[in-house]
């Protein structure tokens, strides 16, 4: 374990509590947009998976950095690390990484929020239409 590729590391964590940052307003603008049937969304989402897709490029690069240390992957192997680093960078490190958890739950919660609107609307038109759907999500009252 260098100074180097510890400080790469933490880098990763900042770069993703920014990341989500972002990912959280376009989520929410993501909403609005599928609420207004806006046309921009199709443009808004392709940006989002551009997030989502480097999120998921760091998550697989700080798994690879874990596995050369011989650590476990995944919350196991992110605390052990922590356990070894120094009082003053372990703290920061763990601040970030729960900046990371509340984040992304917080990302979750919006996109299942999208995910209801967007039922609904599916729902609402196979009432309209007379239609049903055997992909549709149960009845939900309104």
């Amino acid at each position: 374990m260098t100074i180097n590729s510890i400080k790469q590391f933490i880098e990763s964590l900042q770069h993703d509590v920014r990341k989500l940052d972002s990912l959280i307003s376009a989520l929410e603008q993501q909403y609005v947009l599928l609420s207004e049937r806006d046309t921009t969304l199709q443009q808004h989402n392709a940006k989002m998976s551009a997030v989502l897709q480097s999120l998921d490029k760091n998550h697989l690069s700080r798994e690879s950095y874990l596995q050369s240390l011989g650590l476990a992957q995944g919350k196991e192997g992110l605390m052990m690390l922590v356990e070894k680093l120094p009082k003053e960078i372990k703290q920061t490190t763990q601040t970030l990484m729960q900046q990371l958890v509340i984040k992304s739950k917080h990302c979750q919660a919006l996109n299942e929020r999208s995910g209801l609107l967007l039922a609904r609307q599916k729902q609402l038109l196979h009432r309209l239409t007379g239609t049903q759907s055997k992909t549709a999500y149960p009845e939900s009252p309104f």
